[in-house]
C-alpha cells in the first residue's frame, strides 16, 4: 500500500457536549441584550444598536487586515488569496448592513439627542463613513472580484495577481484607519464648543 493510497481517517460525527453553544449561547446573549435595553430609553436602544453596529464594522474589517498582514509577512500567498476571498464575501454581507445600520442609527441618534450637525466630531464622521463607504463599493469589492477572477485565470503568484493583490491590501489597511479615526471621533468628540 502506498502512501498515496492510504485512506483518510473516517470523520468523527460525534458531538461535543458544547455543541449546544454553537446556538444557545447568541441565543442567551440576545434575549439578554433585549432585557437590558427594556430598562433603557430609546436613544440608548438607538446607541446600543449603532455601537453594536461598529463594533462589527470595524471588529471584522481590523480581523481581515490583521489576518492580511500576517499571511503577508509570512509570504503565503495562498492564505493572502484565502482572506481576499472571505473579505469579498463579508463585504456585502456584513460590512455594507453594518455600516449602513451604523450610519441611520447615527442620524437618529443626532436627531433624538439635538446635538446639530455644525460640529466637527459630527461633521468628520458623515465625512469619514462616506470616504468608507465609497472606497468599499467602488474600489475594495470591485478589485476584489477583479482579484479573484485573476486568480482563476492566472493563478496566485502571476506578477499581475500579484500587484491587484498588493494594491488592495493597502487601499484596505487605509480604510480601516480611516474607520478606526471615525470611531476614535465619535468616542472623543474633539473641539466640542
Amino acid at each position: 500500500m502506498t502512501e498515496d493510497s492510504v485512506a483518510a481517517p473516517a470523520a468523527d460525527n460525534t458531538r461535543s457536549p458544547f455543541a449546544i453553544l454553537a446556538w444557545a449561547a447568541p441565543l442567551a446573549g440576545l434575549v439578554l441584550a433585549i432585557v437590558f435595553l427594556t430598562q433603557t430609553q430609546w436613544y440608548g436602544v438607538f446607541k446600543t444598536i449603532h455601537v453594536l453596529g461598529a463594533v462589527v464594522w470595524l471588529g471584522g474589517g481590523m480581523l481581515i487586515t490583521i489576518l492580511a498582514f500576517r499571511a503577508d509577512r509570512a509570504h503565503n500567498d495562498d492564505e493572502l488569496i484565502a482572506i481576499g476571498r472571505q473579505a469579498e464575501w463579508a463585504s456585502t454581507r456584513i460590512f455594507i448592513p453594518a455600516g449602513l445600520i451604523v450610519l441611520l442609527m447615527g442620524l437618529i441618534l443626532m436627531h433624538k439627542g439635538d446635538w446639530g450637525y455644525g460640529h466637527f466630531w459630527t461633521l468628520f464622521g458623515l465625512a469619514g463613513w462616506a470616504a468608507s463607504f465609497v472606497i468599499g463599493a467602488t474600489f475594495l469589492g470591485p478589485q476584489t472580484t477583479k482579484l479573484n477572477k485573476l486568480v482563476a485565470e492566472k493563478g496566485p503568484r502571476h506578477p499581475d495577481t500579484q500587484a491587484k493583490l498588493r494594491t488592495i491590501l493597502a487601499v484596505a489597511r487605509a480604510d480601516i484607519v480611516l474607520i478606526t479615526l471615525i470611531a476614535a471621533d465619535m468616542v472623543a468628540k474633539p473641539f466640542l464648543s
